[in-house]
């Protein structure tokens, strides 16, 4: 359905654990709360907000988002994928196991015309497992790293006329049920012996994964109110903002200060012209 250029993980698969920690994590899911299939009004600035469940499980999958938006008619030799949501913007992983927590991105200057648009997104993330046959140089089985991964596809229309997004409203009850979500129930984990992730945890996960509950997901109006501040801030951060943005709080004083600069070289070169 379409073309996805995949993109090298940033770090290597390559370590050999052990030491098994029986403490599961418990189930983990990561829910897809915007874009979401449906009608809205075009928009200046698209959100792209992602629910993470269980967080501290999620961690320990080492997963990377990537994430396009293209109209539905875009010839497939032209769809590529971003990257802009990777492991090390997960959220802490201090959270209590059953937590809620969000990503949030966003995209500018893209959905403000009328049109039929896909969203595709795509998660990779860690599984180890153990060897029947191999073993470390102390004795212990040794784990296999497996990477899988999978993307999923949301189509939406934006039409004049019809309502903004409102992360609220999708996740209530009887909209929550509509949001793409991967799940995963991690039973244990291991601990790096050596390798790149030596001393770190990766999440061992039970097979066939279980059913999602996005409905779990809730988007408080404040919580949704300091998503959508938070992505208008980072947008008018940027050197050049794709939206329109208020005047930054030290513009005026910069340009107030250069014109007093330029007035007083002129001033003094006028004193010295009179002087000569």
């Amino acid at each position: 359905m379409f073309d996805i250029k995949k993109q090298v993980l940033a770090f290597s698969l390559m370590a050999s654990l052990g030491i098994a920690e029986t403490t599961g994590l418990g189930f983990a899911e990561v829910d897809l709360v915007f874009p979401r299939s449906g009608t809205f009004g075009p928009m200046t600035l698209t959100p792209i907000v992602f629910a993470i469940q269980n967080p501290a499980a999620i961690d320990r999958l080492y997963p990377y988002i990537y994430y396009g938006l293209w109209p539905v008619d875009l010839p497939p030799g032209n769809q590529t994928l971003d990257s802009n949501l990777a492991r090390q913007h997960l959220p802490n992983t201090t959270y209590a196991t059953g937590s809620v927590a969000f990503l949030e991105a966003s995209i500018a200057n893209t959905l403000n015309t009328e049109n039929d648009w896909e969203f595709v997104w795509e998660m990779d993330w860690t599984n180890c497992s153990t060897s029947a046959n191999e073993t470390t140089s102390d004795g212990e089985p040794k784990v296999n790293l497996n990477n899988p991964w999978t993307g999923q596809s949301v189509r939406f229309t934006t039409k004049k006329g019809a309502s903004q997004p409102n992360l609220t409203a999708l996740t209530a009850d009887d909209k929550c049920g509509d949001a793409s979500a991967l799940v995963f129930n991690v039973t244990k984990t291991l601990e790096a012996q050596s390798g790149y992730y030596e001393g770190e945890k990766c999440a061992v996960l039970a097979s066939p994964a279980p059913t999602p509950a996005p409905c779990k997901v809730s988007v408080a109006p404040a919580a949704a109110s300091s998503i959508s501040s938070t992505l208008t801030a980072a947008q008018c951060a940027a050197p050049t903002p794709g939206i329109s943005c208020p005047p930054k709080k030290g513009a005026a004083t910069v340009n107030n200060a250069a014109s007093q600069l330029t007035w007083w070289v002129a001033s003094m070169l006028l004193v010295r012209e009179l002087l000569i």
